[in-house]
C-alpha cells in the first residue's frame, strides 16, 4: 500500500515536533537558550563579560559578578526600588545596555586584581679587602754587625779570598798552610795557640790593601 505524499509530510512533522516535545518534557531539551537541558537556568561566566545576554537578570549579574545590587543601580542612575528580577533588556536606555554594563564589570575586575609587585633586588657589591703584608726581614746576627771586608771573629778564610786576599799573604800571617776555606779564621788560631787579636790584626791589613 502506498502512502500518499502530503500524508507522509504530515507523519514525519508529528515524529519531529514528537520527539522535542518528548525531550522537554523529560527535561532535556531546551530550547529558549535561557536554562539548560535540566532545566536550570543559564547564569554568565564569572571570568567573561561577554557570556552576559540581555535576557539575564539584575540578581544574575549580582550573584556571578559579586557586585552590590545597589552599586549596579547608583553607577547607571537606574531606580532604587528596580526589582532585582528585572531583565537588563527591560532597563536598557541612552545610559545603561549590555553593552555599558560589560564594560563597567570588565573595568572593576581588572582594578580588582592585585598588581605584581616586582621586588627589588639589592645587587650584592662585593668588597675586596687587601691585606698589605710587609715583607719579613731578617735581623742580622747581633754577633757579627760589622762593617764589609772586616775581620771579626766569626770571619772565614772564604770571606778573605772572596774580598782579594792572596793565599800567599794569608799563609805568611798565620804561619801555616791555609786549612779548608769555610774554617772560622778565629777557630784556628786559637787552635794553634795563636794570639788572634794579633792575626786579626795582619789579616785586616791585607784585607784594606785590596780596597
Amino acid at each position: 500500500m502506498r502512502i500518499k505524499p502530503y500524508l507522509f509530510g504530515i507523519l514525519v512533522l508529528v515524529i519531529f515536533l514528537g520527539t522535542i516535545l518528548a525531550f522537554q518534557t523529560a527535561g532535556i531539551w531546551s530550547i529558549s537558550g535561557k536554562t539548560t537541558g535540566s532545566g536550570d537556568a543559564v547564569q554568565p561566566s564569572a571570568e567573561d563579560v561577554n557570556t552576559i545576554k540581555g535576557w539575564m537578570t539584575l540578581e544574575q549579574i549580582s550573584t556571578v559578578y559579586n557586585v552590590p545590587l545597589a552599586d549596579l543601580l547608583s553607577q547607571f542612575n537606574l531606580p532604587a526600588d528596580t526589582p532585582a528580577s528585572t531583565a537588563i533588556k527591560d532597563l536598557e536606555s541612552d545610559l545603561f545596555s549590555v553593552t555599558n554594563l560589560r564594560d563597567w564589570l570588565l573595568s572593576r575586575m581588572q582594578s580588582a586584581q592585585p598588581e605584581s609587585t616586582t621586588t627589588p633586588v639589592e645587587q650584592a657589591t662585593s668588597t675586596t679587602v687587601v691585606v698589605t703584608t710587609e715583607p719579613k726581614t731578617t735581623p742580622l746576627s747581633t754577633e757579627h754587625l760589622a762593617a764589609d771586608k772586616t775581620v771579626t771573629g766569626k770571619t772565614t778564610f772564604q770571606e778573605l779570598l772572596d774580598w782579594g786576599v792572596p793565599e800567599d799573604a794569608i799563609r805568611q800571617v798565620i804561619g801555616d798552610d791555609l786549612p779548608a776555606p769555610t774554617t772560622v779564621i778565629k777557630d784556628f788560631v786559637t787552635s794553634k795557640g795563636m794570639d788572634f787579636p794579633t792575626i786579626k790584626a795582619a789579616l785586616q791589613a791585607e784585607v784594606d790593601k785590596t780596597k
